[in-house]
């Protein structure tokens, strides 16, 4: 164990190699919190932005549903069927969502998001009487990269109070 260690301490303190390698991670390090610093403001910023609407009633159990997305003044809806889950670790309840894309709708005068719910539960008859949310902004995202991640975790969020 004593040689390990005369090794690890030798190898460090006699190259230069390794005094360039620390000087590259202490840049990087910075950079990095810098990084992830404006991912955080522009994670709040779209979550801000983010809207959740109840559709029609809700069932008493929200754990499974549907919900509806849609970014900027476009038409175009995309829904999901949604199903919560809660595990425990150390003492701890962590929720996890698993989320499915089924299809796309024109959001109008004719696909309004009560006729989209009816719509759903004739077509997905295993859940008669599904909750189902609307989550929209005004401000134009991209669906899969920014809204859809930033959107199910604020779905979990508003469920988790709803339900408190």
């Amino acid at each position: 164990m004593e040689k390990l260690q005369l090794l690890y301490e030798q190898m460090i303190e006699d190259t230069e190699l390794m005094q360039e390698l620390e000087d590259i991670i202490h840049y990087s390090a910075e950079a990095l919190k810098e990084t992830v610093k404006t991912g955080a403001s522009i994670y709040e910023f779209v979550e801000e932005q983010l809207e959740i609407i109840p559709i029609g009633l809700l069932p008493l159990d929200t754990k499974e549903g549907y919900f509806f997305l849609r970014s900027g003044n476009t038409r175009n809806t995309h829904i999901y069927h949604y199903r919560l889950s809660i595990f425990e670790k150390h003492d701890e309840k962590y929720r996890s969502i698993k989320t499915v894309f089924l299809d796309q709708y024109r959001y109008g005068i004719s696909h309004t998001y009560e006729n989209l719910k009816i719509n759903l539960i004739r077509q997905y008859s295993d859940l008669p009487h599904p909750a189902v949310y609307a989550l929209e902004t005004n401000l134009r995202f991209p669906i899969d990269e920014t809204l859809l991640p930033i959107a199910k975790r604020r779905l979990v969020k508003y469920i988790t109070e709803q339900a408190a």
